[in-house]
């Protein structure tokens, strides 16, 4: 049991984390959770989304009805936001219906593609206005918040807390924000601009980075979780007997871990079109990932207005919807790895105490039970990102998701050009 309980201890012991704790990185990354999290709710609060206030006295989310002369003044500059290109969508309406029965071979093909782009964006900007507005979606935000706040409230306060964010997801987020940055930029200067694409990109962008805060948090919980049991482990090690100071520490872990789990649950069932709609964006990822590469391979344009275009027209949205999923994935290839180190320090804790504990204890017995209870639920259910029809999102499925992309991209390349259209010049939207 020494050496497995060294084999998990090796990268961190009780004094590196007693260094990380008392380190200017835990405030540094306390402070990013911090703004982060006030960052996505005073945009609800200006926005009128979701109708909910912070209590600072009882630090929980509750329902609040703002003054209702702004909310319907912030309504009517949403609806004009929307409403101002009533004329625009009435025109790509009857296009659409000329082009269905008028357009074929490649540029039929392009039109179908781009179509079924706008369609998804559509639905998938529907279903957030109904998920930041409706009061079903409204309490359930508040339940889930309020849990999350709880849990780390309660892990702060009796295991400690070490606040990370590991440097190469947090540069990969921002790698892909400053890409639907550019998207956004230059959606201003085309001629066929229009507001809910540009809503479509802003409202998305907000939802998931609310989900990969989460995300982060969730790894925040298991690491520190984690760092208990190992300095626990490593105390003991050396002692006889363990204290019953411990015994209500562990139960509490045990009944934290549970409820971690059965709130990543919860919200695997009630945001699942979330994750649906990260996998939906692979539409728009072929399409202008086939502009990308007809641009690099075919075009006989220079280096830098090929740059140029590229940049300004396919590069964002054919890497972002990429850059959603692998992030995901990362996510869950991490929490697989957390998950698994807490269920080995578990059983080693399990049968520290079956050595050395007082065997006539019947707080022993209860511990044991709560050990099995525990190690059988996250065998059952464990810790990990559903993206679509029950689908594991992890690096691996990161990697198809990729291939498919470039696969039906190169398809459509060799279509176009067996219909012997022209592609010798680079363009930044068909």
């Amino acid at each position: 049991m020494s050496v497995f309980s060294c084999s998990i201890g090796v990268m961190w012991n009780t004094e590196d984390i007693r260094l990380l704790r008392s380190g200017p990185s835990n405030e540094v990354y306390k402070r990013i959770f911090l703004y982060s999290s006030w960052l996505l709710y005073w945009i609800a609060r200006c926005c009128n989304f979701l109708k909910l206030r912070y209590n600072s006295h009882s630090r929980r989310l509750e329902h609040t009805q703002y003054n209702i002369i702004i909310t319907k003044l912030i309504l009517t500059v949403k609806c004009l936001f929307l409403l101002r290109h009533i004329v625009d969508y009435m025109v790509i309406g009857f296009v659409i219906w000329i082009h269905l029965f008028r357009v074929e071979k490649a540029d039929g093909q392009n039109f179908l593609i781009s179509l079924a782009m706008q369609g998804i964006s559509i639905n998938v900007l529907r279903r957030i206005v109904i998920f930041l507005h409706s009061q079903e979606d409204c309490r359930l935000i508040k339940q889930l918040v309020n849990e999350i706040i709880y849990i780390s409230r309660t892990i702060e306060s009796k295991f400690g807390m070490i606040y990370h964010c590991e440097f190469s997801l947090l540069g990969l987020y921002l790698c892909k924000m400053y890409l639907v940055y550019l998207i956004m930029e230059t959606m201003w200067y085309k001629p066929y601009f229009l507001w809910i694409n540009l809503f479509y990109w802003i409202l998305m962008e907000y939802c998931e980075f609310a989900y990969f805060l989460y995300q982060l948090i969730l790894l925040n919980w298991y690491r520190n979780l984690s760092f208990f049991l190992q300095s626990l482990t490593e105390y003991h090690e050396t002692l006889e007997f363990i204290s019953r100071h411990y015994h209500r520490r562990l139960l509490l872990l045990f009944k934290v871990h549970l409820r971690i789990i059965k709130l990543h649950k919860y919200i695997k069932e009630k945001v699942a079109w979330l994750p649906s709609a990260i996998y939906l964006g692979i539409f728009t990822s072929i399409f202008n990932m086939e502009l990308l590469l007809e641009c690099m391979i075919y075009a006989q344009d220079d280096i830098e207005n090929k740059m140029y275009i590229i940049a300004d027209g396919c590069l964002g949205p054919a890497l972002v919807p990429l850059l959603n999923v692998l992030i995901l994935g990362i996510c869950t290839d991490r929490l697989r790895s957390v998950e698994l180190t807490l269920q080995q320090q578990i059983v080693i804790i399990n049968i520290q105490y079956i050595r050395k504990a007082y065997q006539h204890d019947n707080t022993l017995k209860v511990l044991h039970n709560e050990h099995t209870s525990l190690i059988v639920h996250q065998k059952l259910e464990p810790l990990l990102n559903e993206i679509v029809f029950g689908m594991i999102c992890d690096r691996e499925f990161a990697f198809d998701y990729f291939l498919t992309v470039m696969i039906t991209a190169l398809s459509f390349i060799q279509y176009t050009v067996s219909t012997n259209r022209n592609v010798a010049e680079c363009v930044s939207h068909k």
